[in-house]
């Protein structure tokens, strides 16, 4: 792009990693002029392993299979693994962003250092560079950024890392030979544990909690298309919760079978852990599980049940705190500390800001942030040229609560963790249908072509 976009010119997108992208692309299609913004020296986020927007390590896969996690438009190659690796996925966002020429639009080293509301609509967004004037707004720089560390009074003397500090079993210290001990219970958590198993002295596992553990395949077939069939049918949660579990035990066993707690939801209630390896590990003894952790000193950690063990290092799997230092958070409808959001992306009153990308599925998320994006530049088109697609989507927002689908039979464990948990299917299908019913009045106002 030559130059920013002037006052009342353009949108503006915050981020170029997956839902950055997307959302851009999306306003761009629908002839919106738009701006992305990425701190870093190229797109990717997340998945630009060791820039510094990046969490990942070194051997990190999807958890979710490639063919639910990518783009609505834009499939990933049918010859690559069911679970692509970092630099596939690095790949595959920067040829999204080249087939639909979006390098032009975006802007990289160009960190946001605020943002902050116009009078009568927009945003003025302020970089190293400048400031840019923009009449709509997306955040879209993801919600990984700031860790959590784990609430253990005392203090530790040796390395304490947390996961987004972990790259690999030499980086940022050497695992081998080293007494290990990866706290939570996540998907994190859990590829830390078992890939520290291969070379520490000792890995112990410290969970607060029990968790369901579900095969990366099940009967040759990545284990959430299995699971998808069954969505497809309309099959009630429980019917889906017996197959599954019997599938499960069938392939890898129930977590509990292998010693561990037998978890205090229901399989769905919380996000499970998508590991195929960690109960074998722990039945050959390279993993130790181990419950909370309540004291630090010095290199000694004190258990739950009073048990005592030294360690050499230990790396902290305990999520994150969202964090947008760069926008007050009175201008996201916050509720309890959290922005309260429209199907978490839409601002319940108005139409120059969104959110791309702050859920946590329980399948693949890219395809959802592009539904997600689709819905944002129909917004964006409707308050421009379609007063009938502009006011059915003010009352949809108008509506009591946050018009996040919950299915029955499905009750989310009440942590941090799950504020912005949703369920793929059932989100994936409410946000096709408000799309379409948005595109249906855009048509008849003539914003967009009958054949778009």
């Amino acid at each position: 792009m030559s130059g920013p976009p002037g006052v009342d010119d353009g949108w503006c997108v915050i981020g170029a990693g997956p839902s950055g992208l997307t959302a851009l692309k999306n306003l761009l299609s629908l002839g919106i002029r738009a701006v992305c913004l990425e701190r870093e020296d190229d797109i990717g986020g997340n998945w630009y392993f060791g820039s510094g927007a990046s969490a990942v390590f070194a051997s990190t896969r999807l958890i979710s299979s490639k063919s639910l996690t990518a783009f609505t438009d834009f499939p990933m190659p049918r010859q690559w693994p069911s679970y692509p690796d970092h630099t596939r996925c690095l790949g595959y966002l920067r040829a999204y962003a080249d087939h639909f020429a979006l390098r032009p639009h975006i802007r990289t080293r160009s960190p946001v250092e605020g943002v902050v509301p116009r009078p009568g609509g927009g945003w003025t967004v302020s970089t190293g560079g400048g400031a840019i004037e923009c009449r709509g707004l997306v955040i879209a720089n993801g919600h990984n950024h700031t860790p959590r560390w784990p609430d253990v009074s005392g203090r530790f003397e040796g390395p304490f890392l947390h996961a987004c500090h972990y790259k690999s079993p030499v980086d940022p210290v050497a695992i081998a030979g080293q007494r290990v001990l990866v706290i939570g219970g996540g998907n994190s958590g859990s590829d830390i544990a078992v890939e520290c198993s291969r070379h520490a002295a000792r890995t112990v596992h410290s969970t607060r909690r029990g968790y369901h553990v579900v095969p990366r395949f099940i009967m040759g077939r990545p284990s959430d298309l299995r699971g998808e069939r069954l969505l497809a049918m309309g099959a009630p949660t429980w019917l889906r919760r017996l197959v599954s579990l019997r599938a499960i035990d069938r392939a890898i066993g129930l977590s509990w079978k292998h010693g561990l707690p037998r978890p205090d939801h229901r399989l769905w209630d919380s996000h499970p852990v998508i590991n195929s390896e960690i109960l074998g590990r722990i039945d050959s003894g390279d993993i130790v599980p181990r419950g909370d952790v309540r004291l630090f000193n010095g290199d000694v950690a004190t258990f739950a049940d009073g048990s005592q063990e030294s360690f050499d290092v230990v790396i902290c799997a305990t999520g994150y705190v969202l964090s947008l230092p760069f926008i007050d958070a009175t201008h996201l409808h916050p509720v309890d500390g959290l922005p309260r959001l429209f199907l978490h992306t839409l601002h319940p009153t108005r139409d120059d800001i969104a959110v791309c990308g702050l859920i946590q599925p329980d399948s693949g998320q890219w395809g959802l942030t592009d539904l997600q994006g689709q819905l944002i530049a129909r917004m964006a088109l409707a308050t421009e040229r379609s007063p009938r697609a502009a006011a059915f989507l003010h009352r949809k927002r108008g509506q009591s609560g946050d018009g996040i689908p919950r299915p029955a039979g499905i009750d989310y464990v009440d942590s941090p963790r799950h504020r912005f948990e949703v369920e793929h299917h059932a989100y994936r299908r409410c946000l096709e249908k408000l799309i379409a019913a948005t595109e249906r009045r855009l048509r008849r106002d003539g914003a967009v072509r009958s054949g778009f």
